[in-house]
């Protein structure tokens, strides 16, 4: 009979276990965070951008990441999704949106990795202002 060595009162089996199940859903929305992050920023033209720090919700991305030898080294990007009304098929080429590619909505950039904190809180800030 196994049991969850890093939770072992969980019970048999660690598919199971609901510690395990926990961590390994975290560890697949990070995973799906960075890919969208990835994404987001090959889309900007910085695919070779170090990422440092993601926070995603369903609808909006806020990327940390450093780039050496840029203007500024280390930048703060905030993505969304496109609305359903900016993907409306009735809407002509010029201004409709493809659904589900990243939209950069805000950024800031410093020298100095230590800004980087800041510049988080001033991109939820941004977000509050625009999404409610």
């Amino acid at each position: 009979m196994m049991t969850c060595r890093r939770h072992p009162t969980a019970g048999r089996f660690m598919r199971t276990c609901p510690g395990c199940a926990q961590e390994l859903y975290d560890i697949e929305a990070r995973n799906r965070a960075h890919a969208a992050a990835r994404t987001a920023l090959t889309l900007i033209g910085t695919p070779h951008a170090e990422i440092t720090d993601v926070h995603a919700t369903d609808t909006t991305l806020i990327v940390a990441s450093r780039q050496p030898g840029e203007h500024y080294a280390y930048a703060v990007d905030v993505f969304r999704l496109p609305t359903p009304a900016e993907t409306d098929p009735d809407l002509t080429d010029d201004y409709r949106l493809t659904p589900g590619q990243w939209l950069l909505d805000w950024q800031a950039g410093d020298h100095d990795p230590a800004t980087i904190p800041d510049m988080i809180t001033a991109a939820r800030r941004h977000l509050t202002r625009h999404t409610a």
